[in-house]
């Protein structure tokens, strides 16, 4: 009887798979796709440094609009302005796909991974805490963090550096300082140790989870020696942030604020730190203890990860054309002359040469590579609909390098950005765009432009190996299989 009801299930299994279980999508290339399990062969046997270059050929194959299939999992792939727009713009379709549940357990339900009416209060609440006031303010924070940041360089041996454990500190202290109000670098105390710690290590540990599909399931996952650890590191980094939102609140930081206009006219204060910002909203009721944690966490993982990739990739591109490090460095003497003042608001705008190159790093490199959205209403991708509970994937990586848009993409070449050169606005998204792009875009672009000027005032960059391009992996940001390496040699 056991053996009847086991045939029958997969009778009805394999029916389903066959004749009802139909969609438009199924219309489109893609890998070959077996009955009920779909595309999974495509992939096994594939390590996991390869799989994004086994990724990229797929586009060569099946052009710019291709469908997986993985079980019942429908992923749709796009690699069109066009269809990006679609995709991008879309007022409600704004759920992110599966990767990010494995970032609930640090940033809760916060901008970054929240959705409908929540995710629409969120963004009310804290774009006001990026108006350029308060940037400004910031700014401040940027150049002592870069001053910072070139001493130690200069402290290292002159021989090749591997950058991306030193970028890393410089982004985790500078988001830790602007969000949170504590300077990490000097904290030596051992909570403060075991956070930084802790912050990287959940990193690692969401990496590993990600990549290993068997413990994709929470009852699994938190049975291992790693989902153990994960709760452990988790522990420290939620217990550390509510100690500083606690004594931040004790401490009334936000009476403390120097008062500021902003442009329509209204009061504003500036804040010390984005929590400062929080607990005020938190004191008009916009806001509770639990939300402040969300967006506190969120803060610190999206503004150090993606702007340590970022710089990363940048130092790389730099040291391999001397020209374009010559060029910002002439810009820089143009603006400071001989001194060695830090610069201030408008410095960094008149910086033009330097930003476009942080666009042109951004391009070939946009730290988040793929944006994943879970479509929760059908729409229509001209004749193809898209069916609630689809998976889209948009391709930024690879839409960057399209050489119809980029003539010569694999190219460094920064004047693309200043020749004034008319593209379509969904062509260069590192930064997303449509309702749910970054709310934190010109925050990164400063950082950036004062990490990176500072650098190129007091160095001259060399590669390792002329010409070098490391193997890229991806998880939830863009990274190097293997370290970059870097000279910094004292101007």
């Amino acid at each position: 009887m056991f053996w009847i009801l086991v045939v029958a299930v997969l009778v009805c299994i394999v029916l389903y798979a066959l004749f009802i279980d139909v969609d438009p999508l199924d219309a489109l290339p893609g890998p070959r796709r077996w009955p009920i399990i779909g595309c999974p062969f495509s992939f096994i046997g594939t390590a996991q440094e390869d799989i994004f270059d086994l990724i990229l050929g797929f586009q060569k194959l099946y052009g710019y609009r291709y469908m997986v299939k993985v079980f019942s999992r429908r992923i749709l792939h796009l690699y069109n302005v066009e269809d990006i727009e679609i995709i991008l713009s879309h007022s409600r379709n704004i759920v992110k796909n599966k990767p990010y549940d494995f970032l609930k357990p640090w940033l809760g339900t916060g901008l970054l991974i929240s959705t409908g009416t929540k995710w629409h209060q969120r963004r009310k609440i804290l774009t006001p805490t990026f108006h350029f006031n308060i940037l400004k303010n910031f700014t401040k924070v940027f150049e002592q963090k870069s001053r910072d940041l070139v001493q130690r360089l200069k402290q290292l041996p002159e021989e090749d550096v591997d950058i991306l454990p030193i970028i890393s500190d410089f982004t985790l202290y500078t988001i830790c300082e602007t969000a949170m109000g504590t300077q990490l670098d000097s904290d030596k105390s051992k909570s403060a140790v075991e956070y930084k710690r802790s912050i990287k290590e959940i990193g690692i540990l969401v990496i590993n989870r990600l990549t290993q599909f068997w413990l994709h399931s929470d009852i699994v996952f938190y049975r291992t020696a790693l989902g153990k650890r994960f709760l452990e590191r988790l522990n420290v980094v939620h217990s550390f942030a509510d100690n500083v939102i606690l004594e931040r609140k004790q401490k009334k930081i936000k009476q403390e604020n120097v008062k500021s206009n902003i442009a329509d006219g209204d009061e504003s204060r500036k804040k010390s730190a984005l929590l400062d910002f929080l607990i005020e909203a938190e004191s008009d009721g916009k806001i509770n203890l639990e939300g402040i944690r969300e967006e506190v966490n969120t803060f610190m993982f999206e503004g150090h990860d993606t702007s340590a990739m970022a710089i990363t990739f940048g130092l790389m591109l730099l040291a391999d054309h001397e020209e374009v490090q010559e060029r910002i460095y002439e810009e820089c003497k143009s603006i400071f002359g001989d001194s060695d003042r830090t610069p201030n608001w408008s410095d960094l705008a008149e910086m033009k040469y330097l930003e476009a190159t942080i666009k042109e790093i951004l391009r070939l490199y946009p730290s988040v590579p793929f944006i994943g959205r879970r479509i929760t209403e059908d729409f229509m991708l001209d004749d193809i609909r898209v069916k609630k509970g689809t998976e889209v994937l948009v391709h930024i990586y690879d839409l960057h390098r399209r050489e119809d848009i980029y003539p010569n993409p694999e190219a460094f070449i920064p004047e693309r950005f200043l020749n004034g050169e008319v593209r379509h606005p969904y062509a260069f998204v590192p930064f997303s765009a449509g309702p749910r792009n970054c709310i934190g875009q010109r925050f990164a672009m400063l950082e950036m432009k004062c990490a990176l000027s500072e650098i190129c005032r007091s160095f001259k960059l060399a590669p390792k190996t002329k010409g070098y391009r490391p193997l890229i992996t991806v998880d939830i940001v863009l990274r190097p299989v293997d370290p970059i390496m870097v000279k910094f040699i004292p101007r």
